[in-house]
């Protein structure tokens, strides 16, 4: 029996978070039903301060697309939902993996 879970903005690091604790979901890199496994870009994000890319930490597939691309987002706020079975879930650890693909500028 599959499980599901929902897939969040994790909370960014120093030099990337904003005071607003929220980014813009530029772009969804898979669709819905798509099989993940653990390091598949599923979303692009980006604030003030850099562009992001979002990994899965998991294996399953792609459920529902929870936002639409263009929105802001919280960080904590799910965008995906992803089915797996239960040993293919990182419990434990983050669902989303954050990669830094661009700096747009620099904190002071």
């Amino acid at each position: 029996m599959p499980f599901w879970y929902f897939f969040s903005v994790p909370e960014l690091p120093n030099e990337v978070a904003h005071q607003s604790e929220t980014v813009d979901l530029k772009q969804y890199l898979v669709a819905e039903g798509d099989a993940v496994k653990v390091g598949t870009p599923i979303a692009v994000i980006e604030n003030y301060w850099a562009k992001m890319l979002l990994k899965a930490n998991g294996k399953g597939a792609v459920m529902k697309m929870t936002l639409r691309s263009g929105v802001t987002v919280k960080v904590g706020d799910p965008i995906v939902t992803i089915s797996a079975d239960g040993e293919d879930i990182p419990y434990g650890k983050p669902y989303a993996l954050l990669e830094i693909t661009e700096l747009k500028r620099k904190k002071p």
